[in-house]
C-alpha cells in the first residue's frame, strides 16, 4: 500500500475566534493575511505607526504637563488654556492622520526588491527605444 503524504505531513495549528464577537473575527483576519503578506517576503513599514506613536507620547505629555503644572487652578489658568489648545490640535492632528493615511489598512509594506512598479524607483526606457538589460 501507497502512503498516505497528507496524514506525515505537520497540520498547522487552527486559529480560534468567538464567532460572537465581531471584533475578534476581525483581529484573527487582519493577523491571518498579515501572516502571508509578510510571509511572501514583504517588508512591513512601521513608519506611520511610529509617527502615531510619538504623536500620542507627545500628546500624553502635554495632559501631564497640564495636570502636574507648578501652580495650582486659579494662578495657571492661561497655562492650562494653553495646554488644553495644544492638546485639541494634536489630537487632532493624529485624527487626520488616521483618516487621511491609515483609512482602513491593515498593513503597509515596502515594495518587494526587483520588481518594478511605477512607485519604486528605476530605469524605464522610452516606448520608441528597444529595451535592453
Amino acid at each position: 500500500m501507497a502512503s498516505n503524504d497528507i496524514s506525515s505531513s505537520p497540520k498547522p495549528n487552527p486559529k480560534k475566534a468567538n464567532l460572537m464577537d465581531p471584533h475578534s473575527i476581525k483581529n484573527l483576519l487582519d493577523k491571518s493575511v498579515s501572516e502571508i503578506v509578510t510571509g511572501r517576503g514583504y517588508i512591513e513599514d512601521m513608519r506611520l505607526s511610529n509617527i502615531r506613536l510619538l504623536m500620542g507620547t507627545v500628546i500624553i505629555a502635554i495632559a501631564l504637563v497640564a495636570q502636574l503644572g507648578p501652580k495650582k487652578f486659579p494662578k495657571n489658568k492661561d497655562f492650562l488654556i494653553g495646554c488644553i489648545a495644544l492638546y485639541i490640535v494634536f489630537n487632532g492632528l493624529l485624527q487626520l492622520i488616521i483618516y487621511k493615511k491609515e483609512k482602513n489598512a491593515i498593513l503597509f509594506t515596502y515594495p518587494l526588491l526587483g520588481i518594478h512598479s511605477p512607485l519604486s524607483p528605476g530605469r524605464f526606457g522610452r516606448s520608441w527605444e528597444p529595451f535592453s538589460d
